[in-house]
């Protein structure tokens, strides 16, 4: 009986310091959320280093690149993205099985081409690109961002 009377009495105590943890752990998970898409977070790991420099020297570096490489119609979509390829690079970069050149996957491929159409919408607007719904931006705008050289049937293309 003593138990239910002390409960009932911190009931208001208990409310508050539940609120407060909520309140704490949602700034925490907020603030390394927002850590974890800038560019000095994926920078980090010894593999992105070369995509982070040439990133440093194109005309998109006021671009975080979770602004690029995660969806950004969904935060919902795009946690469960930034999930899955964060412990698929963090699992890579523990094994260091990482190619000296890093291919972007298709799904991949696909969400960097939705952000390029959201960001240039205006600029495609009255292009094929834009009529047929199948924008491919990275086809030929592949190395404007990370410096890629294009290669056709084995030969470089500048």
């Amino acid at each position: 009986m003593e138990w239910k009377n002390y409960l009932e009495r911190k009931t208001l105590t208990f409310m508050l310091i539940g609120a407060l943890a909520a309140i704490a752990g949602f700034a925490i998970a907020g603030g390394g959320i927002a850590y974890a898409d800038k560019a000095s977070f994926c920078s980090s790991c010894h593999s992105m280093q070369h995509a982070a420099v040439t990133w440093q020297a194109s005309n998109h570096r006021q671009f975080s690149c979770g602004d690029c490489h995660l969806p950004q119609e969904n935060l919902v979509e795009k946690m469960i993205v930034k999930g899955q390829t964060g412990m698929h690079d963090t699992y890579h970069e523990f094994l260091r099985d990482y190619p000296d050149t890093i291919r972007i996957s298709a799904k991949g491929r696909a969400i960097v081409n939705d952000n390029c159409a959201r960001c240039h919408a205006y600029t495609i607007g009255n292009t094929f690109m834009s009529a047929s719904g199948g924008h491919a931006c990275t086809k030929c705008h592949r190395g404007m961002i990370h410096n890629q050289i294009v290669v056709k049937e084995g030969v470089p293309v500048e």
